[in-house]
């Protein structure tokens, strides 16, 4: 629901299982009140006069009726993807050997550390210039 901010009051601050938070008493224009709990002493996200998207849930305490607020999410799940920044060539390689390291071991174990290499290099060379492997240079089947 969205309501301007009429007035903004600290409470104090305390401690909890989740960490220190500051206390704010928050009443709007249209007379609806309650309280909203930060984790910094200067809290941004209600300023007087201004218009705000909130939820609130209600709950009692010691016979109280008390209503707590807080920004509404603005987080736009629901499918909708995520595009990392792109990483250089570079860096992409490595992530490709590293990667291709780890399965290498996975294979062979960490003893034949020139098998695990070999097998390793296959494997990038399959990711990132589609080279499908054959034999191994021993002359041996590789295992896949």
């Amino acid at each position: 629901m969205k309501k301007v901010v009429k007035t903004i009051k600290s409470d104090g601050d305390f401690e909890s299982q989740y960490g220190h938070f500051y206390k704010w008493l928050l009443e709007f224009e249209d007379g609806f009140k309650g309280e909203y709990l930060s984790k910094t002493e200067t809290q941004n996200k209600f300023i007087e006069g201004q218009e705000v998207e909130i939820e609130v849930n209600t709950r009692e305490y010691n016979g109280t009726k008390i209503n707590k607020i807080k920004p509404a999410s603005s987080f736009q799940g629901g499918g909708k993807s995520f595009t990392a920044a792109p990483k250089d060539n570079k860096t992409q390689e490595y992530i490709i050997k590293q990667n291709a390291l780890t399965n290498a071991c996975n294979i062979v174990g960490e003893d034949d550390i020139p098998k695990i290499i070999e097998i390793a290099d296959a494997f990038k060379e399959y990711v990132l210039n589609d080279v499908k492997p054959k034999q191994s240079t021993n002359g041996t089947d590789l295992p896949f």
